[in-house]
């Protein structure tokens, strides 16, 4: 079952509060569930809760990724219109359909490798494009869109490389709350509680269940993906 590691610590919190309510009963079925564990799981959650909030890269990131797709969808008109310029000079080419493709399947990459491509063709090609109606500011826009559309995707990919450090040098945290608490005490709350509905607050599908309830609401265009 694929778990977003955003969802460790709520499902922390879940657990907590059933296995705080259980430990005395846990405990005297198996003695290493004692009250110290319980505190080392709540100081581990918090650690974590700790981290998340620090991961200022993360907002970042998500603004960044906001603004490269607004340039990006900024370019859908004008590259339309001027398709219809470059079908009436007949010009062998799909690099404005191709660029339009990349573009809204979020392949910034690509886009840019056509951008560059097509701003060498509208130079070759200007006099007959101009004849056309091609708009005189649309090599300038497409130089433009190129230099801005380039900053804002190396911007992006510098953030997720941050990102990844700070994630590879915290993944060892994150990793112990959740194979040293959370499925350690989900294991043995399912035991101990075999055959009763208490099973359920220790069966991590079942706590995914409600997590997603409580913050998806339960159906419509709420839903979730399906984990």
């Amino acid at each position: 079952m694929r778990i977003k590691q955003e969802e460790y610590v709520p499902l922390a919190d879940m657990l907590i509060s059933s296995f705080e309510r259980d430990q005395a009963e846990i405990e005297a079925e198996n003695s290493f569930y004692s009250v110290e564990f319980l505190n080392l799981f709540k100081a581990t959650t918090e650690e974590v809760r700790e981290l998340e909030k620090a991961d200022v890269l993360l907002t970042q990131q998500k603004t960044v990724t906001k603004e490269l797709y607004l340039l990006a969808d900024n370019l859908y008109k004008p590259l339309k219109i001027f398709n219809i310029v470059v079908q009436k000079a007949a010009l062998p080419t799909t690099l404005v359909q191709d660029i339009i493709t990349n573009l809204k399947k979020r392949n910034i990459e690509g886009g840019l490798v056509d951008i560059k491509s097509l701003m060498q063709v509208v130079a070759s090609n200007q006099a007959l494009l101009t004849s056309k109606a091609m708009k005189s500011n649309f090599p300038a826009l497409l130089d433009t869109s190129f230099k801005a559309l380039t900053e804002k995707s190396n911007l992006q990919t510098d953030i997720i490389k941050q990102r990844q450090l700070l994630t590879n040098d915290n993944g060892s945290t994150f990793d112990i709350l959740y194979n040293d608490y959370i499925t350690d005490v989900c294991s043995i709350g399912k035991a101990v509680y075999h055959g009763t509905a208490k099973a359920n607050e220790y069966t991590i599908s079942k706590m995914l269940k409600k997590l997603h309830v409580n913050r998806y609401g339960s159906g419509g265009n709420n839903t979730p993906p399906a984990v």
